[in-house]
């Protein structure tokens, strides 16, 4: 079974927000955009403890700045869908039998939906029903029942500090006999990872792992007779078979050498498993859900790569958030997922599962996720040519007052990866953007291509691109009053007369195209801000715009 979508209104720091989720799922967005309040409530509601959660009076949603417009009225709806046409009718989903819908793919789904409703006199009201597809409540028997075996089947495992060197803390680890011993060995090596991990021994590492994989089986894997076992693993689809082979690939892992570090990281990892499990012993049917903060906290680039590949090999759905651009360049562009606040929402984008083309997300991989992966937390992409408008657009800039960094505003050079391939992205994943162009045949061939992305609208046109009225940016610069840079670093005198591209291609010759664009800037600097040519300064003005837009 896999959590196919949330849905909240009001409740924390959201407003409002519809999120359709995947197997594996990673969440960028700025902060106070709602990433932890989506958390919170899968938390709350999805715990593996006996009691159902009640609302309170600091869940309800308020406009920032201003508490005493506090909502009255909150509903959390999360649609459960089953993994594959049929399997709603097993063994353990019986007691959900009259809580799933068929929906018109073929899928069965269900819907539980809980309501939150503020009094006067800040009582608050928890109301839990399950649905069905046109959200009206279905009669049953014993709600808070099936919501219990809903959370048994699917409970919510959050790893709030992941730093994957930490403690279990006392009582957390497991507490039933079968598996005692075998956690009291993980908490010895636990702790000792913390305080000094330089003095285990390779022997004592290789013995925690053991221990691991025992009790990955004891908790992930299926439970019961062997005839059960046998019999369900007949049912499962060969993907399903595939992914589970983890427990193999962890043991071979064991016993490969010279892999220390990756077995130390990986007994850390499952100590912090154990300890966002706690007390709580998971329903032998149970698929966790793992929610995942920042994994890449106090952890080296290397270190990080090794955990969260690890952290792959768990056959579980996971919802994780980052703010590492590391992290990022690990992760197929289809997971990842931007979350934006805008003024009546928080706005979901990520491409799917569709994703894009082949030959595009190509392109976009190499590009982006490879070369430029924290280009994905900017709010808006200002993409010219190359390498020169690059130097010459975030100096002048800067000489303007603006600071793109600050403003959330990446330069992105397109000419390597195509600019139709970024653009679609851009407007897939909510990125702004804008698009310089030179006035030469190749720049005329772009400026055609966003107009035909913005189906020939004037008025778009003029927020998203802008065209030098000039062959390039260096003749640009030449006819906007820096003829003199040119001649200069050409070592040309200006009395002399010559062609301006004999000019031009002489100092480029004498220097390269990166460090003439440089000497221009630095020239402009020298001048004052009057120096930066009036179409540059509205180009500024008007990416600054849109990407304060999503700000707000």
């Amino acid at each position: 079974m896999l959590l196919e979508r949330v849905e909240i209104v009001g409740f924390r720091g959201i407003n409002r927000l519809s999120l359709m989720l995947e197997q594996n799922n990673v969440l960028i967005g700025e902060n106070a955009w709602g990433k932890s309040s989506l958390l919170d409530a899968l938390t709350l509601l999805l715990s593996p403890r006996d009691e159902l959660y009640h609302f309170v009076r600091n869940d309800f949603w308020f406009p920032p700045g201003d508490v005493k417009g506090r909502e009255h009225h909150l509903h959390i709806i999360l649609t459960f869908r089953e993994s594959e046409p049929g399997r709603y009718r097993g063994r353990r989903y019986r007691p959900l039998a009259e809580c799933w819908s068929r929906g018109e793919d073929g899928y069965h789904r269900l819907f539980y939906r809980l309501e939150g409703e503020l009094g006067a006199d800040d009582s608050v009201m928890t109301l839990r029903s399950f649905i069905d597809s046109n959200g009206h409540a279905l009669e049953l028997d014993d709600i808070d029942a099936m919501a219990r075996h809903l959370i048994r089947l699917m409970p919510v495992l959050r790893l709030r500090d992941a730093r994957f060197m930490r403690r279990i803390r006392n009582g957390t680890v497991p507490n039933t006999p079968d598996v005692e011993v075998t956690a009291q060995q993980l908490d010895f090596l636990s702790r000792e990872l913390v305080s000094s991990p330089q003095n285990l021994s390779d022997a004592q590492i290789r013995q925690g792992l053991s221990a691991m994989v025992q009790l990955l089986e004891h908790y992930f894997s299926e439970q019961g007779s062997d005839e059960a076992r046998n019999r369900l693993m007949r049912q499962r689809s060969h993907d399903e078979q595939r992914s589970w082979r983890y427990l193999d690939i962890i043991n071979r892992m064991i016993d490969k050498p010279g892999a220390r570090s990756h077995r130390m990281i990986l007994l850390a990892l499952f100590s912090t498993l154990l300890q966002a499990k706690g007390t709580v012993r998971l329903d032998k049917d149970a698929r966790p859900l793992l929610l995942i903060e920042d994994p890449e906290t106090r952890l080296h680039p290397i270190m990080l790569s090794v955990a969260w590949n690890l952290l792959n090999l768990l056959p579980l759905q996971r919802v994780t958030t980052t703010n590492s651009g590391e992290l990022l360049s690990l992760t197929p562009m289809e997971h990842v997922c931007r979350l934006v606040r805008e003024s009546s929402r928080v706005a979901a984008w990520r491409l799917g599962p569709g994703g894009m083309n082949p030959d595009d997300s190509r392109r976009i991989s190499f590009h982006i996720r490879f070369n430029r992966a924290s280009s994905l937390f900017a709010r808006c992409w200002l993409l010219v040519e190359g390498e020169t408008e690059t130097w010459v657009i975030n100096e002048l800039a800067r000489q303007c007052g603006h600071h793109f960094d600050a403003e959330g505003v990446k330069v992105i050079e397109f000419a390597q990866s195509g600019l139709k391939p970024l653009i679609k992205f851009a407007r897939r994943m909510g990125i702004e953007w804008h698009v310089l162009v030179d006035g030469d045949e190749a720049g005329k061939k772009y400026a055609a291509t966003v107009r035909g992305l913005l189906n020939n609208d004037r008025e778009q046109e003029r927020h998203y691109l802008t065209t030098l009225p000039a062959l390039d940016m260096e003749h640009f610069m030449y006819r906007q009053g820096f003829s003199d840079v040119y001649h200069r670093v050409a070592q040309l005198p200006e009395n002399i007369p010559m062609n301006m591209r004999r000019v031009i291609t002489k100092a480029i010759h004498r220097s390269s195209k990166p460090d003439l664009a440089i000497e221009v800037a630095m020239e402009a600097g020298r001048r004052g801000v009057d120096a930066v040519p009036t179409l540059l300064r509205k180009m500024f003005s008007r990416v600054i715009w849109l990407a304060r837009g999503k700000a707000d």
